[in-house]
């Protein structure tokens, strides 16, 4: 198998260094056969490519570039990461080129703040509210120019625009492995895609998938609206991993369409796009746009179902990768619709063989313990961002290539 990271650690490591790594405040003793790609804090840097960008972090101990919207209330701009960071790598803007100095912000805990006379982005508690934004955005009733228009949906900010992408900085750090919660991600371990993963062990060819909304068909990734960074959708970053990993071919097939349902992809014309494709894995990613039209937990298992029957009783081999969607704003969706409908595809997942969950709620649930919506999302209501992005190609690589 190909080396899929380029920060892989050497794995047979002296206990006494890696001692020496562990922060000394915490008694916990950490299993580091459960990190491959850890590495002594001391002499992590920021090198930033796409192997960076696809490696699990949670394999690890360093996350790059994840997003933070600082915003300023009572005086104080900042905002939060998800981990209380062990040292900062790098503070950078949403293109990941530009570098802001140390000396423009703190860290406090997980806490980044900017320092009086600093250059980061930011926008005002008032800001988000829809009050008080400054040229060149222009609140509109229907959107016509993506990069300047936003709608107020309820009391929150509506835009695929640089006034919430550009306002988000790029924050790499490195972070203790004892706050990571592993049991909320994916893994090759886990008793799941065993079809798949002994096609892809044997060098085989591989055909996948990938069938649902706009999340599933890559809005808000940069490359999508042919911005900087320019980075691939979850899908093509899977493809392009999996290939890196593996000898075989893998060709990911993306059938997704942005507002669509549940009932839309378990129509006829769908299951016949999927089965031309010949796939040994679909990843199925419906559950937005069923809560924001009211689709019933009933309805919306039905569909996902028939989608899976319909495509075994052409492709039996087949097996299914279930998406519970990384949650959109709370503000503007009810959490309860989604458990409901992540319960039904449990029970799915339980009653077919070849039928298995890959959890981004969860995680994302758990990130916003700490963090705010606008820090991860691109467009203030239910897409992510690159960060979010990267997040869906991390989880589907850790349960389908062993680091």
């Amino acid at each position: 198998m190909k080396k899929i990271s380029a920060i892989l650690c050497n794995l047979v490591l002296c206990a006494a260094v890696l001692s020496a790594c562990a922060p000394s405040d915490q008694s916990e003793k950490i299993d580091y056969s459960l990190y491959p790609n850890y590495v002594d804090p001391a002499q992590a840097a920021y090198t930033f490519g796409f192997e960076q960008m696809v490696t699990p972090y949670f394999t690890g101990n360093v996350i790059y570039n994840e997003t933070v919207m600082l915003v300023e209330e009572n005086g104080v701009i900042s905002g939060k990461l998800q981990y209380e960071p062990v040292r900062i790598l790098s503070v950078r803007d949403h293109t990941w080129e530009k570098e802001y100095p140390s000396s423009e912000y703190t860290v406090e805990g997980n806490v980044i703040t900017m320092k009086e006379g600093g250059s980061l982005p930011y926008l005002t508690a008032e800001n988000l509210q829809g009050k008080n934004i400054p040229e060149p955005y222009r609140e509109v009733t229907s959107i016509t120019n993506v990069e300047t228009d936003w709608v107020l949906m309820g009391a929150s900010i509506y835009t695929e625009g640089s006034l919430i992408y550009g306002h988000q900085i790029s924050v790499s750090y490195v972070y203790d492995v004892r706050d990571l919660k592993r049991e909320e991600f994916a893994f090759y371990e886990d008793p799941a895609y065993s079809k798949l993963k002994e096609k892809l062990g044997a060098g085989q060819d591989v055909n996948i998938v990938v069938i649902g909304d706009s999340v599933a068909e890559g809005c808000s990734s940069s490359g999508h609206f042919n911005r900087a960074p320019y980075m691939e959708t979850w899908a093509e970053q899977v493809e392009k991993g999996l290939n890196e990993a593996y000898e075989g071919k893998v060709t990911v097939k993306n059938v997704a369409v942005g507002g669509t349902q549940s009932e839309w992809g378990s129509a006829a014309a769908q299951i016949n796009s999927i089965v031309e494709n010949v796939p040994d894995l679909v990843m199925v990613h419906f559950g937005i746009n069923d809560a924001g039209s009211g689709v019933t937990p009933a309805s919306y298992a039905a569909n996902i179902e028939k989608l899976i029957i319909d495509v075994q009783a052409r492709v039996p081999e087949c097996e299914f990768m279930l998406i519970k969607a990384f949650t959109p704003n709370t503000a503007n969706y009810d959490p309860e619709q989604f458990r409901k409908y992540w319960v039904k595809l449990d029970n799915i997942a339980e009653e077919y063989e070849d039928a298995y969950t890959l959890d981004m709620y969860t995680l994302s649930k758990t990130m916003l313990t700490q963090k705010k919506y606008m820090d991860v999302t691109g467009n203030g209501i239910n897409h992510v961002n690159d960060f979010s992005s990267r997040l869906y190609t991390m989880n589907i690589l850790s349960a389908l290539v062993k680091y």
